[in-house]
């Protein structure tokens, strides 16, 4: 693996909407976050990710882009978005934009264009087809519940949209809308970003025989994501994107993708691949809390541990992952992995120690830094987010009653993570002097940047402290190339794993238990660079760790 110039990165996911407000409307701006770039500086990052900030009706939350050179006026204007790349570049830190190529608004020109001539230019931008028996093309699920499919007006003819009906797929076959794709691309690049995080890039290319599949629940639909994810033929679509505008201007791009064979990998993020990374969503398909683990709170280790050491052993001398804990499409990490009785400061700096030294390219998410958390509301109308509420509703065609639907969406709902972020006690946690969007959560007083500015034994103070120890010029080699080597496998509930990368090691172990734990260590000379306690007991030949202890040594001798 070639060294890269973004090896170095440590990256930030900013939601604007929800990050912090500069006029006092509510809702999240760019020069909101212009006025925390000090903020992020000091805690360590150096690539900020900004989810969409373009022009849209905002039904999915900026993912239903209308226009993609204009700003939304909600977040400010394009002056404003020059000016954040401008000064992110003053301290040292590279800007992402959200790339959505996928589909657009059903308000994008284009697809208005279409709708008016649906067998006309911007008609083929776009995936029309004829109906069938009176009903759509064919039986595919959207991904977010429902047909795939929505008639155009009193025609036989109907767009596919894989998300909300108000974001029709583009239609990728197209070497017209492609050149207007790129186009957009480079000028967005010429401006002076670092990169893109791409979303949904898997499902580009589709299986265009369009037959019907037997039935997967009541609603008659299917689940027709091998149909429209990772179909053969991507690989086209992919490797002219990064040949017309990643390539020559050498950008950082994270693609949203998984399911990447491990024989297809280096095609995606080797040397010569698609992207410069890939995220690793190991741990987002787990869910700890108020299930049967509290013996082991943290880790059902056997399966979760098992499944981060695949992919990094399956990544390993072909290319990098982008390493998360959480991000706008999850709820926060804490509630999802630490049972209730057992979330605090130790537990939490857990699992940013066990992820930080992982290999690959890790991005915090707002609030993660200070241990933000979930917030469940007692009614579904509380939600703004239309995926929540389509989850809502299939849940009761199921047969779930409105308490129990609730209860599920209060575990599983994204906007969880799309709370204001809590900066301070006051009115509003800081975010906003007006009414905010959507509802801070009230655990704001106790849980917020000003509490933990200054107290040393902070989440927040040691996140600054580990990002310090992340991008110490000694350990790059080690923490980029070095080899994930799992340690204590059979030892109940111990995750460790060391990194080894020519004379350099690194050993991590955390005591994901509500207990002391025992375990063998004998090296000759091992120095402790990052606790999450004051202190540590080893004796030369066994480390006793307090509970949810985590600590990374370096080994000089062994």
């Amino acid at each position: 693996m070639k060294k890269k110039w973004w090896h170095h990165a440590i990256g930030y996911q900013i939601y604007p909407k929800s990050f912090q407000d500069s006029n006092g409307d509510g809702i999240g701006d760019i020069k909101g976050i212009i006025s925390r770039l000090d903020y992020l500086k000091d805690l360590g990052i150096n690539m900020l990710w900004v989810c969409p900030v373009y022009r849209s009706p905002m039904v999915d939350h900026g993912y239903d882009i209308s226009d993609y050179m204009d700003i939304d006026p909600s977040f400010g204007c394009n002056r404003d978005m020059d000016r954040l790349i401008a000064e992110a570049k003053k301290r040292g830190i590279g800007v992402l934009m959200d790339l959505v190529v996928n589909h657009t608004s059903d308000q994008h020109p284009w697809f208005q264009q279409a709708l008016k001539d649906p067998d006309g230019k911007y008609g083929r931008y776009y995936i029309i087809k004829e109906g069938k028996d009176g009903g759509p093309p064919n039986n595919w699920r959207s991904i977010f519940q429902g047909s795939a499919w929505e008639r155009i007006g009193e025609t036989n003819q109907y767009y596919l949209h894989l998300f909300n009906k108000e974001q029709p797929d583009l239609n990728w076959e197209n070497e017209d809308l492609r050149e207007e794709i790129y186009t957009m691309i480079n000028q967005w690049l010429d401006r002076g970003l670092a990169g893109f995080r791409i979303d949904a890039i898997s499902h580009l290319k589709k299986d265009w025989s369009y037959t019907d599949q037997p039935a997967d629940g009541p609603d008659g639909l299917v689940d027709g994501r091998s149909y429209f994810r990772n179909v053969k033929g991507l690989d086209v679509y992919l490797s002219e994107l990064k040949r017309r505008c990643f390539a020559p201007r050498d950008c950082l791009t994270i693609a949203e993708i998984d399911d990447v064979k491990s024989g297809e990998l280096a095609d995606y993020i080797g040397d010569d691949g698609y992207f410069s990374m890939i995220f690793d969503f190991s741990h987002t398909k787990y869910r700890i809390r108020n299930q049967e683990w509290t013996e082991q709170p943290l880790a059902l280790l056997g399966e979760l541990k098992a499944r981060i050491f695949e992919k990094q052993e399956y990544a390993y001398g072909r290319g990098l992952l982008c390493t998360i804990l959480e991000n706008h499409d999850k709820p926060r990490v804490p509630d999802r992995l630490i049972p209730q009785e057992c979330i605090s400061f130790y537990s939490e700096s857990l699992l940013a120690v066990t992820y930080l030294f992982l290999q690959g390219i890790p991005f915090l998410y707002q609030g993660q830094e200070i241990g933000m958390r979930d917030y469940p509301k007692t009614s579904i109308d509380e939600y703004k987010d239309a995926a929540t509420h389509q989850n809502y509703r299939a849940f009761i065609e199921r047969g779930m009653s409105e308490a129990q639907a609730l209860a599920q969406i209060n575990i599983d709902s994204r906007e969880h993570s799309r709370t204001p972020m809590q900066w301070d006690s006051s009115r509003n946690a800081g975010f906003t002097s007006g009414t905010p969007w959507f509802d801070v959560n009230p655990n704001y007083t106790e849980i917020n940047v000003e509490l933990q500015e200054d107290d040393p034994a902070s989440l927040l103070s040691f996140y600054r402290k580990i990002l310090k120890v992340r991008t110490r010029e000694d350990l790059q080699d080690v923490l980029i190339f070095g080899k994930t080597i799992p340690e204590y496998r059979r030892m109940s509930g111990i995750f460790a794993y060391r990194r080894e990368f020519e004379s350099r090691i690194l050993l991590i172990i955390s005591n994901c238990n509500c207990k002391k734990a025992s375990l063998p260590m004998e090296y000759g000379k091992a120095e402790c660079i990052v606790n999450n306690y004051e202190d540590f007991d080893w004796d030369g030949n066994q480390i006793t760790l307090y509970p949810f202890q985590s600590i990374v040594f370096l080994i000089s001798d062994r």
